[in-house]
């Protein structure tokens, strides 16, 4: 993927308004000389669900880019009250259409032989933390609400979406994020944290006037921190601006004073909500804070897709599998690798990447962190999916030929790893027995 993380932020700007018009009626977004046409625009007036399926002129890649939320008073009750409104009772209204435009922007890939990614600003952020981590693609957002703390049951953490923040952004401070945080801090936000009282130092007890420090979050909420213009005025993008990056580690204390108090005031207000619904609500939240898959082994962590009762599919492909995401990247690498080797990916690509998915579970990978192609020649092209980092000595990999893997039914693929890891879970003695075995060696 080529698009720059500055393009990502003109891309996110152009979901909030409706993209330039040419002569013939196209609509379409330039960003230093780069025309993206738009392929889709979607207004959904019941859900206020908004976004654009985006293609780059230049290399054919997708965007799909999510609309934020308007910086109002009630958004700002939205984010730190819990008695209302999308973020504070965590009931994402808009995921659903969300989701769906980026599964036809990934349709239209797969026959066009390119990859998609996704990108927002604010609950635009949110909802590119929620399709990435739903269909295992690459995103970059903006000033995000974490989607680690939704009801949508995705982790925290991963590499493959980049959460840009601002320091004093309290929007992005309020909840955990799925992919990686960088913060970016501008004189403006070292001003207002110290100017509310908070001290760069380790001293945990130091707190500072936090609705003094809110009073003027919508200055470092504002998308125009990443984009080279404020309004109509030349500005310059903290992306490009490297003192923002050296402020925010020389500021580190002071700045994570602030955003651990927006997440605990958040936290909290959403802990009370839970008790005043009673014991329905704690379950609620209870079950909110369980993890998508359990981490104890790569083989319990399908164990619940298996084919016991039918309860869960064994697909991989079906958003309830515990293994969804990691196939989504694998899928996604297999798109890039098919993509550069100007192969279609079709059916071939999808047996392809079903079988890299077995083989990498099998193999005792439990996240896919990269997704490679190694020599290619008349038999094909052999792929790795490697968990750990590519020079690490200590990293998993698995490996499929292409053209092998293409003569291989995607059902077979996934029926023969369901076999594999329900035999491998039956044998894993019971905790309950491991427990009494133990308590028998200790009296």
């Amino acid at each position: 993927m080529t698009i720059s993380s500055m393009h990502y932020a003109e891309l996110s700007e152009f979901a909030y308004k409706l993209p330039f018009e040419d002569a013939d009626g196209n609509r379409y977004a330039e960003i230093d000389g780069v025309r993206y046409d738009a392929l889709e625009i979607v207004d959904n007036r019941s859900s206020g669900y908004q976004g654009v399926m985006f293609r780059s002129a230049k290399t054919g890649e997708i965007v799909v880019a999510h609309r934020g939320t308007e910086f109002k008073d009630e958004f700002i009750d939205d984010v730190l009250r819990a008695d209302g409104g999308m973020v504070a009772t965590r009931a994402n209204q808009q995921a659903t259409d969300a989701l769906e435009l980026t599964r036809r922007a990934m349709t239209r890939a797969q026959s066009e032989g390119v990859p998609v990614t996704v990108t927002g600003h604010s609950l635009g952020g949110c909802l590119a933390q929620i399709t990435a981590a739903k269909y295992g693609l690459h995103s970059e957002t903006f000033n995000a609400y974490g989607a680690a703390s939704l009801d949508q049951r995705i982790p925290e953490g991963g590499r493959d979406v980049v959460n840009h923040v601002m320091a004093a952004d309290f929007v992005s401070s309020a909840s955990h994020h799925y992919g990686q945080v960088k913060v970016y801090a501008s004189r403006h936000d070292i001003a207002t944290l110290s100017g509310a009282g908070y001290g760069n130092n380790e001293r945990a007890l130091d707190r500072g006037n936090l609705p003094a420090a809110i009073a003027v979050g919508a200055v470092s909420h504002s998308l125009h921190n990443f984009r080279d213009t404020d309004g109509v005025e030349a500005d310059l993008s903290v992306l490009r601006d490297p003192e923002t990056r050296v402020n925010a580690h020389r500021f580190e204390s002071m700045i994570d004073k602030f955003r651990d108090e927006v997440w605990a005031m958040r936290e909290g207000a959403s802990l009370g909500g839970a008790v005043l619904r009673g014991p329905l609500g704690i379950a609620e939240e209870i079950g909110r804070r369980l993890p998508e898959k359990p981490p104890e082994s790569p083989f319990k962590d399908a164990h619940g897709a298996l084919l016991a009762g039918g309860a869960r599919p064994f697909d991989p492909r079906h958003p309830d599998h515990p293994g969804h995401s990691m196939h989504g990247a694998v899928r996604a690498g297999i798109e890039r690798v098919y993509a550069q080797h100007g192969r279609a990916y079709g059916e071939d690509g999808e047996r392809t990447a079903a079988a890299l998915f077995a083989d990498a579970r099998l193999k005792g990978l439990d996240q896919v962190d990269h997704v490679v192609a190694g020599r290619g020649d008349g038999a094909g092209i052999d792929v790795f999916a490697v968990q750990g980092g590519l020079t690490d000595p200590a990293h998993k990999r698995a490996q499929v030929n292409t053209d092998a893997a293409a003569q291989v039914p995607v059902e077979t693929s996934f029926g023969q790893l369901a076999q594999a890891e329900q035999k491998a879970a039956a044998q894993e003695p019971p905790q309950q027995e491991q427990f009494r075995a133990q308590a028998a060696r200790t009296a």
